[in-house]
Formats: structure tokens, sequence, C-alpha cells
């Protein structure tokens, strides 16, 4: 199982890339949280599981999650873009959601532009030094069916950390411009499906303002790695640099690794 890159630029990926150094995900979920392995060779990466499984012994390392709150305007409320291509991002945070994204978009009729806001939006971290600490005298089992694409002698995969994420429970949908009759006869339909939706999804309808989506639990649309340089004679890992995605600096100037070489401009991940 590999990810690919969808190309959806918008000012929320460009700040997450350039801000935060972190990759957008298309469809925001819980599996993707700091010390998950991902492999890479070229355009090709795949997702690779918990750290831990890798080494000899399967250690707990005892690294600390770190917290901090996020707080930035274009976090809080994005620019206008036009609905069709603002439904493509919200079928993918909807999904994330478990939710249908169909009887949105068909009760969205009349909106000619909309907006995106995250909040309760919080980045989960590893300090490197601490990582470093915890994996002196760790060793990888070179001999784990799945560390083989690490070590073979020819084209192997690099392995890189996922040290970071930003992760949120609730985003809106902000109308920004729209056709107020047809809107607004559409907005009966959306109330039904917010009384009908998952109990794990509270949906607040503001009329001709905003929707607002709300789960359970947080769920990581954005990810930072690092790379874990593997010695392939005796197991040892060394923590690396961070892995930079496009937008984050340019390539010729920076001593850092980018997360693709497709050579037009990603906007968000999507896993396959």
């Amino acid at each position: 199982m590999g990810f690919r890159f969808r190309v959806c630029k918008n000012d929320i990926t460009d700040l997450l890339r350039q801000t935060f150094n972190a990759t957008p995900l298309r469809v925001p979920e819980t599996r993707v949280k700091p010390l998950i392995v991902i492999s890479r060779r070229g355009a090709k990466s795949d997702f690779r599981g918990e750290l831990k499984y890798l080494l000899a012994g399967e250690p707990e390392l005892g690294v600390d999650l770190q917290e901090s709150q996020l707080a930035n305007t274009a976090l809080q409320r994005s620019q206008s873009i036009g609905l069709n291509f603002g439904l493509k991002i919200l079928e993918g945070f909807l999904q994330g959601f478990n939710l249908s994204p169909s009887p949105v978009g068909a009760s969205l009729k009349g909106v000619k532009e909309i907006s995106f806001s995250f909040t309760n939006t919080k980045r989960i971290w590893v300090d490197p030094g601490q990582l470093g600490a915890r994996l002196k005298g760790q060793v990888v089992d070179l001999k784990h069916p799945s560390v083989g694409l690490f070590t073979r002698p020819e084209d192997p995969f690099e392995m890189l950390l996922i040290s970071d994420v930003i992760i949120s429970n609730s985003f809106t949908v902000n109308i920004e411009k729209a056709d107020e009759r047809e809107f607004n006869a559409a907005m009966p339909a959306l109330h039904t499906y917010a009384a009908d939706a998952s109990s794990a999804v509270k949906m607040e309808v503001k009329q001709g303002e905003s929707v607002t989506f709300e789960g359970a639990q947080p769920l990581a649309f954005a990810f930072s790695c690092v790379l874990l340089d593997l010695n392939k004679n005796d197991g040892s890992l060394q923590v690396g640099e961070t892995v930079l995605t496009k937008g984050g600096g340019k390539a010729e100037k920076s001593p850092y690794t980018l997360m693709d070489d497709d050579e037009y401009e990603p906007g968000m991940m999507e896993w396959d």
C-alpha cells in the first residue's frame, strides 16, 4: 500500500507546507501519528507501521509525545475557493469522519464560493533529541520480514519516521458567495442530513453562513517526517534530517530531502 499526490493546491496546503513543513492528507485519519515508519524510494512510499515492531525485542521506547496548540489565521479561515474545487477538498475531510460527501454537496446548491476553518487544532510531536537518546542501544531486527526493503543491496528504500502530526476534530465550511434563493431552497435537505448523520459526528448548520462538522476524536490532516539512517551491518539507527515537502524551501539551497520528486507542486497526499 502506497500513497500518491493529488494536485489540490490552496492556501491551507501552502501554509502547512511552508510554515509547518507538513504534508497535507486528503483524507484525515487516526493511524497517521508520530513514531510511524514510512518507506520511500523515489516517488513510491509505503506505510510500514510502528517503529517499535521493527526493533529487536519490540521495546517500549518511552518517547514523550509533546502537544502544542496551533493558532493561525489561515487555519481559522482560508481564502475563498470555487465550489467545485472546494468539494474535492471537502470530500476527503468527510471521508475522514466516515460521512458521505454526496448529500452535503447536493445541499450546497446555489453556493458559488466557500472557505474552510479548522478549530481545536493541535500539533503532536516528538523531540528529535529525546528520540535519538531512546534509540541509543536499540537495533533494527535485520531478519524481520518487513525490513528487507530497507537493506537490500540494490535500490533500497529509505526509512522515514513521522515526527509531527497536525490534528483537529472539527472543521467548518463557510459560505462565502451564493445564490440565496437556490441556497435557501436546499437548506432543509442539509438540516435533515445533519439530523440523520452519524452519532459520532456533530453537524451544526448556521443558516446561510456555515456548516460545522465535529468528530468524537481528532484526525491527523498533515504530518512531518525525519530520515532514519539505518546501519545495514548492525541495525543501529541515527536520526537524520527533517524531510521537506515542496513549498517548504528551494531544494537547491536546502540541506534537507524533499518528500517527493514530482515536478508539479503537490497539494494533498492520498494513501492508496
